[in-house]
C-alpha cells in the first residue's frame, strides 16, 4: 500500500512545482508577462482535461498481458521525468514569443504523459479495495505520500537548489538553481512512478479485465452522460473542481504574497513548507479515524471550512490593522500557524474527496450495470483540471489588475499595489470557498448506501456466474 501510494509523489512533485514556481520563474526570472504565463497554464490544463476522458476510456477497455492500467503507467515514467527537466531549462536568448511557445510545448507534453500514469493509477483504487473504511486507509496513504512528498520537494527547492546565499544572490528569483531543482524532480518522478507500478504489478491477474464485447461510440457516450447525471458525482466533482481552482490561484500567488506582501525570507518560507509537510502528514494520518467517527462527507466539509478560516485570518488581520508590521517575528509565527492548520485540514479533505469519488464507482455501477472506474476518475480529473485551469489565469489577471511590476524586489513594491492585490485576491477566495462547500454538503452517499451498493453488485456478479456455469453444464 505504501509503495503504491508513492506514485502520488510523482504527480505532487510536478503539480506543486508548476503551481509554485512556474509563474515566478517565467514572469520574474525569464521576463514573460504574468498574463501570458497564466493564460498558457490555463490552456495547458484545458488540453489536459480534454485528454482525460480519452485516456480513461482507453484504460477501461485495454486488453493486454499487463492488464488495463499498467501498460500506460510504465510508459509514462521517462517522458514525464524528461519534460519536467526541460520546462525549467529553456534555451537562452529566446524572444518572448518563442519562449512562450517553448513553455507551452513543455506544458502540453508533460500534462499529456502525466495523465497516462495518474489516471490509470488512480483508477486502481476501487479495484484494489472495496471496503468502505479500508478504502479510506489506502487513499490516506496515497494522499499522505502526495502531500509530504510534494512538500519535501519544496523544502529541497528552498533550502538547497534555490537557496538564497548570504550575499543576497541566488534564490527563487535567480535562474541558476533551477537546473539542480529540475534534475532532482525528474529523478523523483521517474523513480516513484516505477516503484508504484511495480508494487501493483503482482495484482494484475486478480484485477478486473476489460470487457470482451465491442461497444459502440453511442454506448460509450451513454455511459458518460449517465455518469454526469449521477447526483453524488456531480456535487463532489463540482466541489473538487472549485477546490482545485482555489489551489491554482493560491499556488500562482504564494511566492508573491510571501516575498512581497509579508516580506518573509526564503529561510522562513522553507520553514513554513516544512511545517506544512508535518501538517499534511498529520492530516492524512487522521483522515481514516475522523471518517469513522463522523463520516466522510461531514469530515470533508468540516476540514475545508477550518482550512479556509485559517488561510484567510492573517489577511483579515493585516487589512484590519491588527497584524504586526513586516519584519516583526510575530508575522512569521502567525502566517506559519495559519498555513499549518490549513494544510492539516485540507490534507484530510483531500483524502475524503478522493474517497467520495471512489464510492461513486459502485453507485454508478448499480445504476448503469457496468463498472467504469477509469471513466469516473477521468471525468473527475477533467472537471478538476478545468477548474485548475482558471487558477493560474485568475492569478495572472490579479497581478495584472494590481499593476504588479516585473523585476520586483521584496520591500520595494508600492504598498498601494500590494493592498490592491489583496483587495482582489481575498474576495475571490471567499466566493470560491462558499460555492465549493455548498456543493460538498449536497453529496448523498453515506456508509449504509455504499455497503448496500457493494452487496447488490456482489449479488449480480454471483447470479451472472451461476448462470454462466449452468450454461456450460449441458455441453460439458
Amino acid at each position: 500500500m505504501i509503495a503504491y501510494g508513492l506514485g502520488a509523489v510523482s504527480n505532487s512533485t510536478k503539480t506543486r512545482g508548476l503551481a509554485t514556481f512556474l509563474m515566478i520563474f517565467y514572469n520574474q526570472v525569464m521576463g514573460l508577462p504574468a498574463a501570458w504565463v497564466g493564460l498558457g497554464t490555463a490552456l495547458a490544463l484545458i488540453f489536459d482535461a480534454l485528454v482525460d476522458p480519452v485516456v480513461g476510456q482507453l484504460s477501461d477497455n485495454t486488453r493486454s498481458r499487463l492488464g488495463r492500467r499498467h501498460p500506460y503507467m510504465y510508459a509514462a515514467a521517462a517522458p514525464v521525468a524528461i519534460l519536467f527537466f526541460l520546462i525549467w531549462n529553456p534555451p537562452t536568448g529566446l524572444e518572448p514569443l518563442a519562449l512562450f511557445g517553448y513553455m507551452m510545448a513543455c506544458l502540453l507534453s508533460i500534462r499529456l504523459f502525466d495523465t497516462f500514469f495518474e489516471l490509470p493509477s488512480s483508477a486502481l483504487i476501487p479495484e484494489l479495495v472495496e471496503d468502505y473504511d479500508r478504502r479510506t486507509v489506502l487513499i490516506s496513504i496515497r494522499t499522505l505520500c502526495s502531500v509530504v512528498g510534494g512538500l519535501l520537494m519544496m523544502v529541497f527547492a528552498y533550502q538547497v537548489a534555490l537557496r538564497e546565499l548570504p550575499d543576497g544572490s541566488g534564490g527563487v528569483l535567480a535562474k541558476d538553481g533551477y537546473f539542480s531543482y529540475a534534475m532532482a524532480g525528474a529523478t523523483v518522478i521517474f523513480t516513484t512512478i516505477l516503484i508504484s507500478s511495480a508494487a501493483t504489478h503482482r495484482f494484475i491477474p486478480w484485477l478486473r479485465q476489460a470487457p470482451s464485447d465491442r461497444r459502440s461510440g453511442r454506448e460509450h457516450l451513454s455511459d458518460i452522460f449517465s455518469t454526469l447525471r449521477n447526483r453524488a458525482f456531480f456535487t463532489i466533482v463540482g466541489s473538487g473542481s472549485l477546490v482545485f481552482l482555489v489551489s491554482g490561484v493560491t499556488g500562482g500567488l504564494t511566492l508573491y504574497v510571501s516575498l512581497f506582501f509579508w516580506e518573509l525570507t526564503q529561510a522562513q518560507i522553507a520553514t513554513i513548507v516544512t511545517f506544512n509537510a508535518v501538517g499534511g502528514l498529520i492530516g492524512a494520518s487522521l483522515a481514516s479515524s475522523v471518517s469513522r467517527a463522523i463520516g466522510k462527507k461531514e469530515a470533508a466539509v468540516l476540514g475545508y471550512i477550518l482550512g479556509a478560516v485559517a488561510e484567510l485570518t492573517p489577511y483579515f488581520a493585516r487589512l484590519a490593522g491588527v497584524m504586526p508590521e513586516n519584519g516583526d517575528p510575530r508575522v512569521f509565527y502567525i502566517v506559519a500557524s495559519g498555513a499549518f492548520v490549513t494544510m492539516t485540514s485540507w490534507a484530510m479533505t483531500g483524502v475524503f474527496l478522493t474517497a467520495l469519488i471512489a464510492d461513486v464507482v459502485e453507485d454508478n455501477a448499480v445504476r448503469i450495470g457496468r463498472r467504469t472506474e477509469g471513466l469516473l476518475f477521468a471525468a473527475d480529473s477533467l472537471f478538476k483540471k478545468i477548474g485548475s485551469s482558471g487558477g493560474p489565469a485568475i492569478a495572472g489577471l490579479i497581478l495584472a489588475a494590481s499593476a504588479f511590476p516585473i523585476g520586483a524586489r521584496p520591500g520595494e513594491v508600492d504598498p498601494q499595489i500590494l493592498r490592491d492585490l489583496m483587495m482582489i485576491y481575498i474576495p475571490t477566495l471567499i466566493a470560491i470557498y462558499t460555492v465549493s462547500i455548498s456543493l460538498m454538503a449536497a453529496y448523498n452517499i453515506d456508509r449504509s448506501k455504499h455497503e448496500d451498493n457493494v452487496r447488490r453488485l456482489q449479488e449480480t456478479e454471483a447470479a451472472a456466474g451461476a448462470a454462466a456455469s449452468d450454461a456450460e453444464g449441458p455441453s460439458s
